[in-house]
């Protein structure tokens, strides 16, 4: 991902793209993909103009919406399950290189009064201001003060792409708020943006994740996820509530396999510790719990890309919906044996 968002921004452009820079483009495209432009341009897959795939039979095809439509279709959230993508096109935006954009955290002890207050502003935010909320134990880094280290804060990842005189405007209730520990909303560049949550995902720990799309954060839904922040047993697990919304509303729930354009938030509930450590059943054990904690807020969809190895069928379909039977009848077309079936299959009708 980190390739391409290098390449395009030479010429000021960008694609929505995720929101770490070591995320492979075609898994994250196939799945559906979002970011800091999806409230701009949509999912990552409404801006796939086509791709070149060799399907089950060995053949090479190339596909879009007037070249085996329906094949496109599925691909755009259908994940690995049609063929080998080798190619893909993207829409191009114009996009910095210059934005306003990173963190702002403050002392898990001012949640009751933060966390109302980010939900509000984030309601009123333009398509430009994307943010993410994100609970956890404050890990031991240079700009958070030492008192905090280990202890439960409430940060918010902010990503505004638009003019920066607006950024500034728009985001000056949120710095002003409250007794922020840390403010690192700076200008910057997109590349820079787009690389700040690597550290938060190293390689050679061990991670198990869990997901559901919101339809909102009411009062009950961000008090279930202030009680399970508490609990984090770990300070490299976190809760994530990042911000949808904005374009994904314009196209209809069937553009695109990948559905759920009804969702104003995706809840990402993330478990991460060193392998071998102890520690690794408590966070598996508070990763499930925080996920039934929040079940009852969800629009019943989950977004396929969070999905767990350990999650069933009924998994997948939630995270297609009423798109479900039309997958299954594509992939009989193209894949009746189930050839491509190491993944979150979806099986030929």
């Amino acid at each position: 991902m980190g390739d391409v968002d290098r390449e395009t921004q030479a010429h000021g452009l960008a694609t929505v793209l995720g929101f770490v820079s070591e995320t492979g483009v075609a898994g994250l495209t196939l799945g559906g993909g979002f970011g800091y432009l999806t409230r701009r341009f949509g999912f990552t897959v409404d801006n796939l103009l086509a791709c070149e795939v060799v399907t089950a039979d060995g053949v090479v095809r190339q596909v879009s919406r007037e070249s085996e439509p329906e094949l496109f279709w599925a691909l755009r959230g259908g994940g690995g399950n049609f063929g080998v993508v080798t190619q893909l096109t993207f829409r191009l935006h114009k996009v910095g290189p210059r934005i306003l954009g990173g963190l702002i955290a403050w002392d898990g002890a001012q949640l009751p009064e933060v966390l109302p207050f980010v939900r509000d502003f984030m309601a009123k935010s333009s398509r430009e201001l994307t943010c993410a909320v994100t609970l956890r134990r404050a890990p031991p880094a240079p700009f958070i003060p030492p008192a905090f280290h280990g202890k439960p804060i409430i940060g918010v990842v902010c990503c505004h792409s638009g003019e920066l005189e607006k950024a500034r405007d728009e985001l000056r209730p949120l710095k002003a708020f409250g007794r922020p520990i840390a403010d690192l909303v700076v200008e910057k560049s997109y590349v820079e943006q787009q690389r700040m949550l690597d550290a938060t995902q190293p390689s050679g720990l061990a991670y198990y994740w869990k997901s559901e799309y919101l339809p909102g954060l009411g009062d009950r839904l961000l008090e279930a996820a202030r009680a399970r922040a508490e609990v984090n047993p770990s300070p490299l697990s976190q809760l994530v509530l990042f911000q949808l919304g904005g374009a994904l509303e314009e196209r209809p729930m069937d553009e695109g396999a990948v559905g759920n354009r009804d969702a104003a938030f995706v809840a990402g509930v993330q478990g991460c510790w060193p392998v071998g450590d102890p520690i690794g059943e408590r966070c598996l054990s508070w990763v499930r719990g925080t996920w039934e904690a929040l079940r009852p807020f969800s629009t019943g969809g989950v977004y396929v890309n969070f999905q767990a190895a350990d999650e069933g069928e009924d998994r997948v379909r939630a995270a297609y919906g009423s798109n479900y039977p039309r997958l299954a009848a594509v992939k009989k077309q193209y894949d009746p044996d189930n050839l491509f079936h190491i993944n979150r299959n979806i099986a030929p009708a």
